[in-house]
């Protein structure tokens, strides 16, 4: 192995050496120039080090210092170079050194005196100084000048992105005969106003090599490559750029560009690095949405609000919920589990949220914002806390989204039925009834002298003979004496439902049970459920229905033989059993901690408005249930810290209502909201939730029941509750409900309307058994977004939880004309989504253009791709920007048809050599005098082994693949499987990214760590890299593979036809004369060398692995 690493290592040179060297002007090092700060280094510093110098070491160390301390000010990176008394605060040579993390560190002068720095506040200063100390170009501030006043309206006048789009025409150019492509006219007017000359027209197969990278991250084969080569149409490229577009390859390539934006992970970092469940749905959600050629405006809304359609867009092929699965990209970002300030944790993950939101669709660092109005940009502190708003008044879960398309039909189906249904069951119950609740009386009085008589001789006859005399039906009469003689709790249970009032009347009465504990404690209704307004019933999924059930509603009760009836007794949320049989599709787990994923939720669960935490919490629930309080809508609960945010309640054994305290005290002034969720198949209802300490029992009054005000008081609840409009009165339906458990009480079983009352249950249970049956009770779920209640947050002075300003209203930016949501209800971020979209907003459709032409280009229009602000760079071609913004929105706002316009222009089918001067007059390329030289990303390497090698599987979509554990990759949350070496041959997109396990390849070739969006990656050229592509087990494993795939292919029979073959399918290209020379050689040399081993394929493997190793190969030209 070292004789055949030691060979390959001179070909390899042999080789780089021949085949890069019309190139070598394009690899050359920058290293020498003096490093400028970069836009994410200026925004790292606004974030993180301006706020903490500010609030810390200002007030002594600034031009605003009433008496500047040591002669050292720390308000401007010269001063602090130049230091005070002690000499200069900071050596970049040696950051360490420095004498700013020295005393910060307590080591020499003790800085700040008063308080420590955190661990996490020293480690970000000691960055910064490694960093350089990146500071914006600005002069410093003088002594004990001013405050700067924030002026909106002069920002957003004086920078060039807050401007409306201009409908620009292309220049006029000298050279008209180079092309008529009007984006081809806008670079070459800057060429020729620069004195420069677009580079000589690429051949074929540079052609077609980068239009396979750039459009599928794949090579061509040599079979691609000859078919394009002999296509002699004046249309051959179009054609084969349609082809790319329409591949289901072209949305894993892009797919993997839009995942940087969205800091794409399936763990959430931290300790134990706990799973991010079903993240994947949000990649395969990504993909199929860029293959479908989703229009842009489409695609932000569903990121934005995909939840809030009325109208979802549909899979065609599986007709699931698509529009749901974007909103995932809220919660992507890395969670904390049980951290020790839940509310500094949630301002932490908001942050994340509204940078990655503010970044990806605006091209602006919005969360610069967040401890002082932005220091450059027209940006306010409201504005970034308005933003909060929206997250406040939304919160996660795990979404059933392949069922919630045809299960939402069933859920309104039902609730039609149900509704029909209690006018029929009405009617029919007060036909049965009616005649005989009028003599409600006079049975109970004979009944009772008949059994108080306690002569049982002649009871049959006597009784015949008082329903005689009373005019009463003997049969229910009976039954009325048996049920005193048989049952006295059921008479107990009708004499507690009548009460008599201190005015002497008597009434059906049901008494609140609860009581305030004094009068400096009041009681503070949440949420009732029996008189709540529609914005307060929220529910994830459809247990619950698609409203509370009020008091006096008809459900039906199987356990009830005689009449499957009852009547609800208070106003609640109700647990439908028609959805009790839903289950989930399990995905793998990796690291879930999280006590949450204990027991089933999605879709099952009931959740109250967001409220203030006062102390304890008491709700009325009948039935079992787990109850979360989400504080600071933490959700990642592990360990004992949070564990009193969960409780289980077990239903009381006689199935009354009960009252459950919930002792929240801990948590007091924070926004709290409960989730309701059923355990197993038991019945559940949600009547109220307070603020309360305690509750007594009520002092109920008996009455007799032969007094003439209980039948008046009974005929009465009678006719309130079959012909009121209204809800009927509390008082009314516990004696209903008592009537149904007792109907042959008043009615005989086989009259006329009680066997029309039968077949209309029967009916009813017959559709509601249809509607059952039809319920696709099996669905997978996903990570998602779903409207609470409206919130608003307050501006947090300094950035600080702890000292909180006035409540800002949600809206957009006031730069951008943002407005307060119209509707008080919900969220308001379907409103947020279309004034993102707006055709007036000049950011949205200049970021993704700009976007899409970095890619291609190697360089956006505005190189800081994700930072349009002051602190950005400025655009090269500002008109281009704006023509290809506005040509973006002309055509529907399709990204394939923007891609395909770009790669057909003679600007990016340019050859990426040019003559030594012209480099000189451009030497970073920014008019496009060439076509950029392209490092391949460390997924394109990785698919491109696969593909050569005939190891890649083009399966699509489904759960990730483990990603494979080298002995160096261990620690907390070490994933326990190890992923194989290969990954299955699948392509990179569908590696399992978990934060605290990156792939050592993949983080070497600068796939960056999600934390943030990343819309412009870093591209090295370290040694790891040679290193990898030399010695990675992975790498000869899949040279090994082409090896044998080559020695076996029948169709190359000779040396020269093998060799050939192989540049082409690495290179694209065939070798040139002296690399073919050198090939042979290498092969005569090693098949010799390896006689011992009779395989060919060694041989092979090893020239397949020389030339993995060429820097031609992880470049596009």
């Amino acid at each position: 192995m070292k004789h055949f690493l030691r060979i390959s290592s001179v070909i390899l040179l042999m080789a780089v050496c021949v085949s890069i060297s019309t190139s070598a002007e394009e690899l050359k090092s920058k290293a020498d120039s003096v490093p400028q700060f970069t836009p994410d280094q200026l925004e790292f510093f606004e974030k993180s080090i301006r706020p903490l110098l500010a609030e810390h070491c200002y007030k002594c160390h600034s031009g605003q210092a009433k008496r500047l301390e040591g002669g050292l000010r720390l308000d401007a990176r010269s001063l602090i170079m130049k230091g005070g008394d002690s000499g200069p605060s900071a050596d970049t040579k040696k950051p360490h050194d420095s004498l700013l993390l020295e005393a910060v560190r307590y080591e020499s002068f003790e800085m700040p005196p008063d308080t420590r720095l955190k661990k996490e506040q020293i480690d970000l200063l000691t960055r910064w100084v490694e960093m350089g100390l990146p500071w914006p170009d600005e002069k410093p501030p003088a002594e004990r000048e001013a405050a700067e006043t924030f002026d909106l309206k002069h920002r957003r006048d004086t920078h060039w992105v807050w401007q409306p789009l201009k409908d620009v025409t292309p220049p006029a150019v000298k050279n008209k005969n180079w092309s008529a492509h009007p984006v081809d006219q806008f670079i070459l007017a800057k060429l020729e106003a620069n004195k420069l000359q677009p580079a000589q027209p690429a051949d074929k197969r540079t052609i077609i090599r980068r239009l396979y990278f750039d459009l599928i991250g794949l090579p061509p084969t040599p079979a691609q490559i000859h078919s394009y080569l002999n296509d002699q149409s004046p249309n051959a490229t179009e054609k084969v750029v349609d082809q790319l577009l329409a591949a289901p390859q072209f949305g894993e390539r892009w797919g993997r560009h839009w995942l940087d934006l969205m800091r794409y992970a399936e763990s959430r970092g931290h300790e134990f690095d706990n799973d991010a469940p079903n993240a994947f749905q949000y990649r395969d959600y990504v993909i199929r949405a860029l293959n479908a050629d989703l229009p842009y405006d489409q695609f932000v809304t569903e990121h934005i609000a995909g939840d809030l359609l009325k109208q979802p867009r549909l899979n065609p092929e599986k007709q699931f919920n698509e529009s749901v699965l974007a909103t995932a990209f809220w919660y992507l970002g890395e969670w904390v589990h049980s951290p020790v300030d839940i509310r500094k944790d949630e301002t932490d993950r908001f942050d994340n949220a509204i940078d990655v939101m503010t970044k990806s669709f605006l091209g602006m660092t919005v969360s610069c914002a967040r401890c002082h109005d932005h220091k450059f940009d027209a940006i306010s502190t409201k504005d970034y806390y308005a933003l909060y708003g929206y997250l406040q008044s939304s919160n996660y879960h795990q979404v059933r989204f392949e069922s919630m398309p045809h299960n939402q039909n069933i859920v309104q189906r039902a609730e039609q039925l149900h509704q029909r249904q209690q006018s029929l069951l009405k009617a029919k119950l007060k036909a049965a009834f009616q005649h005989e609740v009028k003599n409600f009386s006079r049975y109970y009085q004979s009944a009772s002298q008949l059994v108080q008589s306690g002569k049982a001789t002649d009871l049959e006859q006597r009784l015949h003979a008082q329903a005689a005399e009373q005019q009463l039906n003997p049969g229910i009469l009976k039954r009325w004496v048996q049920l005193l003689q048989n049952n006295q709790a059921a008479e107990k249970e009708l004499k507690a439902a009548i009460l008599l009032e201190k005015n002497t009347q008597a009434s059906l009465a049901s008494p609140s049970p609860f009581a305030p504990a004094s009068p400096e404690s009041p009681n503070r209704t949440i949420v009732n459920y029996g008189n709540c307004p529609p914005e307060d019933f929220i529910t994830d999924g459809f247990t619950f229905g698609l409203a509370p059930r009020p008091r006096g509603t008809l459900l039906f009760n199987p356990a009830d033989q005689q009449l499957p009836l009852t009547v609800q007794l208070e106003g609640a949320a109700v647990r439908d059993p028609l959805w009790n049989d839903l289950q989930d599709v399990k995905s793998p787990q990796m690291n879930q901690k999280n006590q949450l994923r204990s027991y089933p939720r999605a879709g099952r669960t009931l959740r109250t408005p967001t409220f203030e935490v006062q102390g304890s919490i008491a709700y009325r629930v009948k039935g079992s249930c787990w109850v979360y309080a989400c504080v600071d809508s933490h959700r990642l609960l592990f360990g004992p810290l949070h564990g009193s945010t969960l409780k289980k309640v077990t239903a009381d054994k006689s199935g009354k209502p009960l009252w459950v305290f919930h002792d929240l005290s801990r948590y007091k002034g924070h926004r709290v909201h409960l989730e309701f969720t059923p355990i197993d198949k038991g019945p559940l209802e949600v009547y109220q939730v307070k603020h309360a300490t305690q509750f007594p029992e009520p002092d109920l009054t008996s009455v007799s029941l032969k007094s003439p005000k209980v039948q008046k008081a009974f005929t009465d609840a009678f006719n309130d509750y079959f012909d009121s409009p209204d809800k009927p009165a509390s008082q009314t339906v516990s004696l209903i409900n008592w009537t149904l458990a007792h109907p042959d009480l008043f009615s005989e079983p086989d009259s006329p309307e009680r066997l029309a009352l039968k077949k209309e249950i029967e009916d009813y249970q017959a559709q509601r058994a249809k509607l059952k049956q039809a319920i696709q009770t099996e669905s997978q779920t996903a990570m998602a977004i779903m409207d609470g209640s409206a919130e608003n947050d307050h501006v947090l002075i300094r950035g600080s939880h702890q000292n909180q300003g006035p409540v800002v209203e949600r809206r957009f930016l006031e730069a951008l004309n943002g407005v307060t949501p119209e509707n008080t209800s919900g969220s308001g971020r379907l409103a947020l989504a279309r004034e993102i979209n707006d055709p007036a907003n000049p950011l949205t459709h200049r970021v993704i253009v700009n976007r899409i032409w970095a890619h291609l280009f190697g360089r956006g229009i505005v190189p800081s791709v994700d930072n349009f602000g002051v602190l950005g760079e400025r655009p090269s071609h500002s008109e281009l920007l704006d023509y290809l913004a506005i040509k973006f929105l002309n055509e529907g706002r399709s990204l394939k048809q923007m891609i395909k316009s770009l790669v057909l222009t003679q600007t990016y089918q340019q050859a990426s050599q040019t003559a030594l001067n012209v480099s000189e007059i451009d030497p970073d390329n920014i008019y496009l005098h060439k076509m950029p030289l392209k490092r391949l990303e460390g997924e394109a390497i990785r698919d491109a082994l696969l593909s050569i090698s005939g190891r890649l599987d083009t399966t699509m979509y489904g759960s990730s693949i483990p990603v494979h554990l080298t002995k160096f990759m261990d620690g907390r949350g070490k994933p326990p499987v190890n992923g194989p070496l290969d990954g299955k041959g699948r392509r990179s997109i569908y590696i399992q990214v978990r934060r605290n396990f990156l792939s050592p390849m993949m983080l070497a070739y600068d796939t960056p760590s999600p934390f943030s969006t990343m819309g412009r990656r870093n591209v090295s050229n370290v040694p790891a890299q040679a290193l990898i592509m030399m010695n990675d087990p992975f790498v000869l494993q899949q040279a090994q593979l082409w090896g044998e795939r080559v020695a076996k292919d029948s169709n190359l029979q000779t040396t020269d036809d093998k060799i050939r073959w192989m540049y082409e399918a690495a290179l694209s290209r065939q070798p040139t004369p002296d690399e073919l020379a050198a090939a042979k050689q290498f092969v005569l040399e090693r098949t010799e060398q390896n006689s011992d081993s009779p395989d060919p394929a060694t041989t092979w493997a090893e020239l397949g692995h020389v030339i993995f190793n060429l820097k031609e190969f992880i470049y596009v030209f």
